[in-house]
């Protein structure tokens, strides 16, 4: 078996090019009726994102917060000795995962089968980044050190998503994929920067008869730009520079990470806020 060594320090991803979503299984989906919800994905996509987590046993299992839009879209095959070889996928569309593992003090693997349809997956390791291209129908990762790895889906899907007022950084559980396009787009909803001070406005900030204050460059996160329009951040950290989205963005992902979007509000004046917005975005990923 081929290992790939693991570092608490690195975020490895791993693509597997050529493959794709489907639905197969035994996992708990989340339906799609609402599509405020953040795991709910228009298109062929059968799961937005799929946490592992070492349990108290030294097994790697499936996170409860795991979403998932399609019943067993991952389903764990086997736990099997270190030196013995994973089975091979058993049908076209699917990709065997397995997770060579420390379980207390012995070499195991957890074997799993991801029913992947014709979408890449992207595989990443808690820790920093590295993104790296893989084009196999089997995987196999060597995660001695390594306490919760997530599985999202690389391929092109539009998704709606509400965006609130008073809160920060929301996480939209989409995945970019750096060096290939996406773009935000407003559908619905408004919101203010003060209730019953300040006018309502859609996503690009901009509302009847705006204060002088609108522009306050008092600490919101993009300086210069109205404290009430939709911002976003590919990943978080000093080195993710916002973006200003306003009512309709595109652009080129410059990170491999999770897109995130906020009004372009400090966050200490985030709880006299009000409202929230509706977005599509579409991602151009695999």
């Amino acid at each position: 078996m081929a290992r790939r060594s693991l570092s608490l320090v690195l975020l490895a991803t791993l693509l597997l090019s050529g493959l794709g979503f489907a639905g197969c299984g035994s996992s708990s989906p989340t339906p799609c009726s609402n599509d405020a919800d953040l795991g709910c994905v228009a298109g062929d996509a059968a799961f937005v994102l799929i946490d592992l987590i070492r349990n108290q046993d030294d097994i790697f299992a499936v996170a409860s917060d795991t979403v998932l839009l399609a019943q067993d879209a991952v389903k764990l095959v086997s736990t099997i000795g270190a030196t013995q070889t994973p089975p091979a996928p058993s049908k076209r569309g699917h990709v065997v995962v397995s997770i060579l593992y420390d379980k207390q003090g012995v070499y195991a693997q957890d074997v799993y089968d991801i029913d992947s349809g014709k979408a890449s997956l992207g595989i990443l390791f808690e820790g920093g980044k590295t993104f790296e291209s893989i084009s196999s129908n089997r995987v196999d990762i060597d995660a001695t050190q390594t306490q919760r790895i997530t599985i999202v889906p690389l391929q092109k899907s539009t998704r709606t998503v509400t965006v609130s007022a008073q809160k920060g950084w929301q996480n939209t559980g989409i995945f970019l994929e750096e060096g290939k396009e996406f773009s935000i787009t407003y559908i619905s909803g408004v919101w203010t920067i003060s209730k019953g001070n300040v006018g309502t406005s859609d996503a690009a900030g901009q509302p009847l008869n705006p204060p002088p204050n609108l522009i306050c460059n008092c600490g919101e996160p993009v300086p210069g730009y109205s404290t009430q329009a939709l911002i976003g951040q590919i990943g978080q950290g000093v080195d993710h520079s916002p973006l200003q989205v306003g009512d309709d963005f595109s652009a080129v992902a410059y990170a491999n990470d999770f897109l995130y979007l906020r009004m372009n509000l400090p966050d200490q004046l985030l709880p006299e806020s009000s409202g929230s917005v509706k977005v599509s975005i579409e991602t151009d990923n695999g």
